[in-house]
């Protein structure tokens, strides 16, 4: 039945050259908004659909380009550096030091890190999102080989099409090959689109509390 509905949604989307809103797909299909915008967002974690904004409408549409997904070398450092700015011009409070900072675990990762973890994602062979794990062999006392998701950037032009999915799911496969059980990271917990989608792939929280200490 779901998979069902899924085939509709996108033959109605794919019938749309400018795209639809979620009021529009309903009445097509004899759906309420909340049901529709369940399977939207299904399709959108999948890579399938996007959607762009006019105003405060979206306008969903069918993902008409493919994603593309490669390892990373030191060529690629000014372009993820050039999505990160993009991404750090919405909160100018501490942009220079998080850049700063972000160079500087992107050079290190580059250099040092395990290639399989170092991704990035192409459209139409353009950079658009970037993501950087690591294992652990000791964490928190715990004795276990643990992936972490250091960091993840998609190029907001290219956000809601699937990137940041699609990297996610590449890397969690890399962690697998290497024997790596468990895979771990941290967000703020008002990041609520983050913590969503890193719910898509599967994170679930845990039972520890994070603390910390200013010295």
């Amino acid at each position: 039945m779901e998979e069902n509905i899924q085939t509709q949604i996108l033959k109605i989307l794919q019938d749309s050259n400018t795209g639809l809103q979620i009021e529009e797909v309903g009445e097509k299909l004899g759906l309420t908004r909340h049901t529709v915008a369940k399977y939207l967002e299904i399709l959108r974690a999948e890579g399938k659909i996007h959607y762009t904004k006019a105003g405060r409408t979206k306008l969903w549409k069918v993902l008409s380009t493919a994603v593309a997904t490669r390892l990373l070398g030191s060529e690629d450092l000014e372009e993820i550096l050039r999505i990160a700015d993009k991404i750090e011009r919405e909160d100018n409070s501490d942009k220079a030091e998080r850049m700063a900072s972000l160079k500087e675990t992107a050079v290190y990762q580059l250099e040092y890190g395990d290639p399989l973890f170092n991704l990035g994602a192409e459209i139409d062979g353009k950079l658009v999102g970037f993501i950087f794990g690591e294992v652990k062999l000791w964490e928190f006392g715990r004795s276990e080989r643990t992936g972490w998701i250091k960091v993840l950037g998609v190029d907001q032009e290219f956000q809601g099409m699937g990137v940041g999915y699609k990297l996610g799911e590449m890397l969690l496969g890399h962690f697998k090959k290497k024997n790596v059980k468990k895979v771990r990271t941290l967000v703020d917990w008002y990041e609520g689109d983050l913590i969503s989608y890193f719910k898509s792939l599967g994170f679930n929280m845990l039972s520890m509390l994070p603390l910390e200490k200013e010295i």
